[in-house]
């Protein structure tokens, strides 16, 4: 099935869409993206980034493990 999202703001079909990394803030810092439009730039969505929080995990376990 083809993609047929449209962006809220400039109302253009999203064939794909900018993945930028960021630094999300909270009570520690976690790695996160940004989905954009690519036509008008306007950010789409913000989350939590799913491969740097495997990433932080397996460390963590891996430190726990150790001890």
């Amino acid at each position: 099935m083809p993609n047929t999202a449209k962006c809220p703001a400039c109302k253009k079909i999203l064939g794909h869409m900018v993945l930028d990394n960021i630094d999300l803030q909270g009570g520690r810092d976690y790695k996160g993206v940004t989905y954009a439009c690519p036509y008008c730039d306007v950010v789409i969505s913000v989350q939590m980034d799913p491969l740097g929080l495997n990433a932080d995990l397996v460390l963590r376990l891996m430190k726990a493990l150790k001890r």
